[in-house]
């Protein structure tokens, strides 16, 4: 016979893992989509998502306040971890390769890598805001809440990023 509270915490831990299965799969493409963003070499997008998802399993709470706080939790792990991949790469001197199109709708990946190009010229703050906002389509105070600063932030590095995108992919297309 099975003692109580061992029955109690397989049960226990067979949720926790259920529940935060059900989360990946609600985020997990979006949450890459991100990661991409703030990357974009994908050998590293795996790495830095497998990292986030352990932490966060081990750091799963009980329960969240809403949807949108749980959300937020989750992409400000992979935020962190993708910063923290910046730093190491930074320290390392390691350079993301920039994948050069080759298929034969080139004007469309041609396109694809300005914005990837002009993306990887914003700061990280300014790139994860513009993500978040544009690309995942958060609100402002969904994306506040996941990279931890106040709603005022979010939209003056918003603003600041969607500005400098925009002087970088005018000129490069004045010069095309």
């Amino acid at each position: 016979m099975v003692p109580a509270e061992i029955v109690s915490t397989r049960s226990a831990r067979r949720l926790k893992r259920e529940r935060f299965e059900g989360l990946l799969r609600a985020h997990e493409s979006r949450l890459r989509r991100l990661c991409h963003g703030m990357l974009t070499d994908r050998t590293r997008v795996d790495d830095v998502l497998q990292e986030a998802f352990i932490k966060a399993f081990r750091k799963l709470p009980p329960s969240f306040d809403s949807p949108a706080h749980e959300s937020a939790w989750l992409y400000k792990i992979v935020y962190r971890c993708c910063l923290d991949e910046l730093r190491r790469a930074r320290r390392h001197r390691v350079t993301a390769p920039l994948h050069e199109p080759v298929d034969d709708a080139m004007e469309r990946a041609r396109s694809s890598l300005s914005i990837t190009r002009a993306l990887q010229e914003l700061t990280p703050e300014a790139r994860a805001a513009v993500l978040l906002v544009d690309l995942v389509g958060f609100d402002y105070r969904t994306a506040a809440a996941a990279l931890g600063v106040p709603e005022g932030t979010v939209a003056s590095r918003l603003s600041n990023g969607r500005a400098r995108l925009h002087e970088l992919l005018g000129e490069e297309r004045r010069d095309q």
